[in-house]
This record gives structure tokens, C-alpha cells and sequence, in this order.
């Protein structure tokens, strides 16, 4: 009589050595028979599954655990049982087959442990033909590497987040700039459609920090930011910090008389905040110098054409009297809409 004879005839009846050995496995074990009858099973499954030796001991898989029925793993099971070859179940497509819990609070939430399922055909090659062939059912808790794995996820995907957040502004820094106009012109070349694009400038800034303070200075930059942000509240209206006092709107799907409309938007916005700005020479409070243009489709370089001609509209803008829209027409000319 082989051993797996002796443990399906006597499956209570194990060496001490072997049961021990069995016992502080840290992994369920489960043998079954040709029948898939258990013929032996673990402390290790027994503990998580919530069930006595008595309550498996004989008795058809899907007796024990009727949710297996109709299941991928008993498709798989059966497979294996037939061709003698080991299988694995993927813990993407499959991560709870068995209803076992890691922890009795666990059971009380119906949070099902994690599972690695290994399929392990057992016995000579001749025996399947027989009817003779055990089949060893390996289950390892993989909850918390999955956990760990979420963990890392939610990290990197934190971290990607931060990369493209400007931290004082909440809006997107100079790299989701660069990303996103390249994005959008793009897109809108291949579906021949416009792409406004606005670059701003805070009229004066460093009188205002060296007058009312750095901290002060941030709170200006805030407030910019979320009057643009209430201007520009279209879901794909890109806003973000290009650097210091500068900010950048992206208008997809906006012409240049529309992005003009919203430049003006904005700057009106911001005159009706009253921010005080002692020391400017150009008003009693903070404004905003405004550059802008819109994609012209026969561009050699279109993303650096945009920004080009929008950052010299700004530069037009600044150097005629600030706190103003100047626009880019499609042949280069500078228009003052103040």
C-alpha cells in the first residue's frame, strides 16, 4: 500500500513527524481523490475556511464548498485531473476561488483572503488512465503582497500626481505644461479643430513680495490661480504655473477670438478682487498682463510656434502698458484689445 493509499484510507491517521509537519505548513493543503473527494486536508485551510476535519473529511469538493461549482477553478481542476499536467490560476482573473479569510473580523466584512492556487496532479503517469490518481490542491495567502502592491500603486500614482502639481497653486506645474500642449496640438491637428492658448503674467510682482512679503506674495499666486481657475472650468481647460509669477491656460477646441474673450474674462476676474498692490505703478491693485494665440495648422512646429507667438504677444503686452490682453494675429501682428 502506498502512502497515498494509507492517507485516503486513514486520513486521521498520520506519523506524528507528518502531521506536525502538515500542520505548521503555511499554506492549505487539500488531496483529493479521483472523485475529488478530500482525503486529506490541512490545519492551515481547515483555520481560514472556518470548518471542522469532520466537515471535509470524505466528502466531494463541492460539498464542502459549494461556490466552486460551475467555477473556473473547477474547469481547471477537472483539466488537470484529465491530462496529468500541473496548472496555475491567475491571481489577476481569479483572486478569491475558495471562501477562506485571513481573520474572523475578515469573515464578519466578507473580505476573502487573496489566493495562489497551484494544481498538482500527484502519482506514476499510468495512474490517470487507472483512475488512480491523487490531486494536491496548493492555496497561499498572497493578500498581503497584493497589499503591498496597492500600496506601491497608490504611491506612484501619488507621486506621478505630485510631478505634475504645482505644490504652492494646486495647479499644474511647467512639465504637465509641456505635456499637455504637445498633447492637445496634436489632437487638434489630426482632428482639425483650434487650440487657444493664454500666457499671464502678474503685473509687478516683485514690488508686491518686496513690499507686502513672500508669504503675501503666495497668497497673490493663489489667488491668481483660482480666479483662473473659476474663468477656465471647462473639464479639458488646461491651467498650470509656468514659472515664478507666469501662468499658462491651454484653450483646446478654442479659437482666437474665443481664447481673447477668456483672456478678458480673466483679467476682469482679477480686477474685481481688489488685491491690493500698493506699489504698482501701473494700478491700486494686482493685474495681469496677458499673452495670446491660437494653433495655426500649417505650422512647421505647432506646439512652439503656439508658445512663441502667445509669450510674445505677452512680452508686447508688458512692455505697453500692462495690465492688458495683447493677441497674436495669424500673420504675427500685435493687437492690444485695452
Amino acid at each position: 500500500m502506498s502512502d497515498l493509499d494509507a492517507i485516503a484510507e486513514h486520513p486521521g491517521h498520520l506519523p506524528p513527524w507528518l502531521d506536525w509537519l502538515l500542520s505548521n505548513t503555511q499554506m492549505g493543503l487539500l488531496v483529493l481523490n479521483p472523485d475529488t473527494r478530500v482525503v486529506f486536508v490541512n490545519k492551515w485551510l481547515l483555520v481560514r475556511a472556518g470548518l471542522s476535519f469532520e466537515q471535509v473529511n470524505g466528502r466531494h469538493l463541492h460539498e464542502v464548498f459549494p461556490v466552486l461549482e460551475g467555477s473556473h477553478f473547477q474547469r481547471t481542476l477537472k483539466q488537470s485531473m484529465r491530462t496529468g499536467f500541473p496548472a496555475v490560476l491567475s491571481q489577476t482573473l481569479h483572486p478569491s476561488p475558495f471562501p477562506l479569510y485571513v481573520q474572523t473580523i475578515q469573515r464578519v466584512r466578507g473580505a476573502l483572503m487573496r489566493q495562489s492556487i497551484h494544481i498538482v496532479p500527484m502519482g506514476p503517469k499510468d495512474a490517470v488512465a487507472a483512475g488512480q490518481r491523487m490531486t494536491l490542491v496548493q492555496i497561499s495567502d498572497v493578500s498581503p503582497n497584493m497589499m503591498r502592491e496597492g500600496l506601491l500603486k497608490a504611491q506612484a500614482e501619488k507621486m506621478s500626481d505630485i510631478a505634475l502639481v504645482d505644490v504652492l497653486t494646486g495647479i499644474g506645474n511647467r512639465r504637465a505644461f509641456e505635456q499637455s500642449l504637445d498633447a492637445e496640438v496634436r489632437a487638434a491637428l489630426r482632428a482639425h479643430t483650434p487650440v487657444g492658448l493664454l500666457m499671464l503674467d502678474v503685473d509687478h510682482f516683485k514690488l508686491f513680495n518686496d513690499h507686502y512679503g513672500h508669504p503675501a506674495g503666495d497668497r497673490c499666486l493663489r489667488t491668481v490661480a483660482e480666479v483662473v481657475r473659476r474663468v477656465c472650468r471647462r473639464p479639458r481647460d488646461v491651467i498650470t504655473r509656468y514659472g515664478g509669477e507666469e501662468l499658462a491656460v491651454i484653450l483646446p477646441e478654442t479659437d482666437l477670438a474665443g481664447a481673447v474673450r477668456v483672456a478678458s474674462d480673466v483679467v476682469s476676474a482679477l480686477r474685481e478682487t481688489h488685491l491690493a498692490h500698493e506699489r504698482s505703478p501701473s494700478a491700486a491693485f494686482v493685474t495681469l498682463s496677458v499673452g495670446v494665440s491660437a494653433l495655426v495648422a500649417d505650422a512647421t512646429n505647432a506646439a512652439a510656434d503656439l508658445l512663441h507667438r502667445a509669450d510674445a504677444a505677452l512680452y508686447a503686452a508688458k512692455n505697453t502698458g500692462r495690465n492688458r490682453v495683447v493677441y497674436c494675429d495669424p500673420l504675427g501682428n500685435m493687437v492690444s484689445t485695452a
